[in-house]
């Protein structure tokens, strides 16, 4: 079975990167990986979106699913509830780019994408600023990974 394999300590540590609380008087997110993906999906890997600069403005987390199930979500942790570009993507072929799934649009909190992949994969997201399509991204794109 895929993903039985990593320790308990590595899933953890991932996971505690992206569990800081936001500032003081910050909206919160009313939504988690877990609940957007829905039932049987686990946390196995996640990246805070940086900014060039710096700034974290969401978290973008791999789930999988018992029987090869994978879901990319990105939740935002800045412009929550303001419709921004946002962006989800599982990538599951490297040299068959239709065989990947995104999720792109003007979202108020999170993007996401589900889909099967039995075989390795990467994933990504981004979350804009509320300047549009050329304003500032955080992104996160992860390496190739997670194979059987």
């Amino acid at each position: 079975m895929r993903f039985l394999r990593l320790p308990l300590a590595a899933l953890l540590s991932g996971a505690a990167i992206l569990t800081a609380a936001p500032p003081a008087g910050a909206a919160t997110n009313p939504y988690t990986p877990a609940e957007v993906c829905g039932a049987g999906y686990r946390t196995i890997s996640s990246l805070p979106a940086k900014t060039d600069d710096g700034r974290q403005w969401g978290g973008v987390y791999l789930l999988y699913k018992a029987g090869g199930y994978n879901c990319v979500v990105t939740i935002k942790w800045s412009f929550i509830g303001v419709a921004t570009d946002t962006f989800a993507g599982l990538y599951r072929d490297s040299e068959d780019s239709s065989k990947n799934l995104y999720d792109r649009g003007n979202f108020k909190y999170y993007a996401v994408v589900r889909g099967y992949a039995p075989q390795c994969v990467k994933y990504a997201g981004w979350v804009g600023d509320n300047t549009g399509d050329a304003g500032t991204r955080a992104v996160a794109t992860s390496g190739w990974g997670w194979c059987d």
